[in-house]
């Protein structure tokens, strides 16, 4: 189908396309899971399941947790994605040695989940080309060995992890999982900043090679996941690089910090007014009024200022609510939408949105 944007200019998305996922990550306990169900249960009916796909990292749940997802993905269909914990290795709690033995160990007593992602090491942007070279060496060896070791019901499900910072490094990781016969993979190398580098973010030169990556597995029909960049001012060009699902915690993390977003705009803080930090910038009432007519958003967790600013987990619910609206509507090939969207809201995305969506 194709849909004209803004300058006159089309948008053109493939009839038949793969449809968008995202998996909404989850790191707490069971009381989290049931809280939010109620939650949105309260809130729906929804055509999807907002939380119909997940992402867990077994290593830091315990067994009564991991026997409730179990029993979540058996009861609500839920798909399930094993991750391997590489952002413990990113920030510094856990060697990549002991991970990769840990996490084989677990994958071989929990053969259930969807999706199993193979052990990564993840390079940060402060590191030397030297020292990341050394990481997608060892991602890349490393995942193939741990690959080969997995029983073969569980090799069509692993997803291995592409890193690097250049193009070269892209294809050494690649190439090596393309020649042990990988169904999928993900990539996780975008821009990494603040406390131990473990906070992901999309520059050009990560765009780059990400979107590099989606062209070249595409020519061998593997889909390509991307890891951490799930906020909903990112849904476009998440799909205009050409990923077919990604994962994201951001709708949890932001709540706990009082920020709330809107379908393809950026998170606002809500419980107190700031303009001096770029990432808590706060927004008044009215603001965020006129921002839910633009996107045409409504649940019942924003209703009112009182219920947003007083409880954290009313805000996550609207914000995983605001990440699904943005799939289903770019899904739904509502791609003028999305473009006036993104025009009336934040300065920050608005010239971003019309070339993300120009090519999906």
């Amino acid at each position: 189908m194709t849909e004209t944007v803004t300058d006159g200019s089309t948008t053109t998305r493939p009839s038949g396309a793969t449809p968008l996922r995202y998996y909404a990550a989850v790191t707490d306990g069971p009381s989290v899971f049931r809280r939010m169900l109620r939650l949105l249960e309260d809130a729906g009916p929804f055509a999807t399941d907002p939380l119909g796909r997940l992402l867990v990292t077994p290593l830091q749940l315990g067994p009564p947790t991991l026997s409730f997802i179990r029993d979540l993905s058996a009861t609500r269909g839920a798909t399930v994605c094993f991750d391997s914990g590489g952002y413990y290795v990113q920030v510094g709690k856990l060697a990549y040695e002991e991970l990769y033995m840990r996490l084989l160990r677990l994958y071989q007593e929990q053969p259930w989940a969807d999706v199993y992602v193979l052990p990564d090491n993840v390079p940060t942007s402060r590191e030397t080309p030297e020292q990341v070279w050394t990481k997608v060496r060892q991602t890349a060896q490393w995942s193939r060995m741990f690959f080969e070791e997995l029983p073969s019901k569980l090799q069509e499900r692993a997803m291995p992890v592409v890193h690097g910072h250049t193009l070269e490094q892209a294809d050494y990781c690649l190439s090596e999982y393309l020649a042990m016969g990988a169904r999928t993979v993900g990539f996780g190398s975008f821009g990494t900043f603040g406390k131990q580098d473990g906070v992901n973010l999309a520059h050009a030169d990560s765009t780059k090679v990400a979107s590099w990556v989606v062209r070249e597995a595409g020519k061998h029909g593997v889909p390509v996941h991307f890891f951490g960049l799930g906020v909903p001012a990112l849904v476009a060009m998440i799909a205009g690089l050409g990923a077919t699902s990604f994962d994201s915690s951001a709708w949890l993390k932001a709540a706990g910090f009082g920020q709330v977003t809107l379908p393809f705009q950026r998170a606002y803080n809500i419980t107190y007014r700031s303009a001096e930090s770029e990432l808590q910038r706060g927004i008044l009432w009215e603001d965020l009024q006129e921002l839910k007519v633009l996107t045409g958003h409504s649940c019942p967790y924003c209703e009112s200022w009182e219920r947003l600013a007083e409880s954290k987990w009313h805000r996550a619910a609207h914000n995983l609510i605001s990440l699904h609206e943005s799939v289903q509507i770019l899904n739904d090939g509502q791609y003028e939408r999305i473009d006036a969207i993104y025009e009336g809201g934040s300065p920050k995305y608005q010239q971003e949105g019309v070339r993300w969506l120009r090519n999906t």
